[in-house]
């Protein structure tokens, strides 16, 4: 019986380091968080914005990029802004799945 004891702790203890492993293995994890847009609780008279966090290469870990303003806050009426948002938020969506970098990258490789 103890036996069976050893196999089967050791068989526990080497899933879990391997899970573990898995865990940090910076090639499965995302290199960037969904953007998302910032409307300060539809307060016409603060700036609006997309932001989101992109991995960097030298630390590992995801960091906030600057946030992206464009013309949007010329805007007068929310429902315009939101367009101009979404439309910005979409178009980041797909340059980031295009493997953009903005820790590397100038957009005009991707345009």
């Amino acid at each position: 019986m103890s036996y069976l004891n050893e196999f089967l702790t050791f068989d526990f203890k080497s899933e879990h380091v391997f899970e573990h492993d898995l865990e940090h293995d910076l090639s499965k994890r995302p290199q960037f968080s969904t953007p998302k847009i910032y409307t300060v609780n539809g307060n016409l008279g603060k700036r609006w914005y997309v932001y989101f966090s992109f991995r960097n290469p030298k630390t590992g870990k995801l960091k906030r990029v600057t946030p992206f303003y464009g013309d949007v806050n010329k805007y007068k009426t929310k429902e315009a802004r939101m367009e101009a948002l979404t439309i910005y938020r979409k178009t980041l969506i797909k340059l980031l799945k295009l493997g953009y970098n903005p820790f590397k990258d100038k957009i005009s490789q991707f345009t």
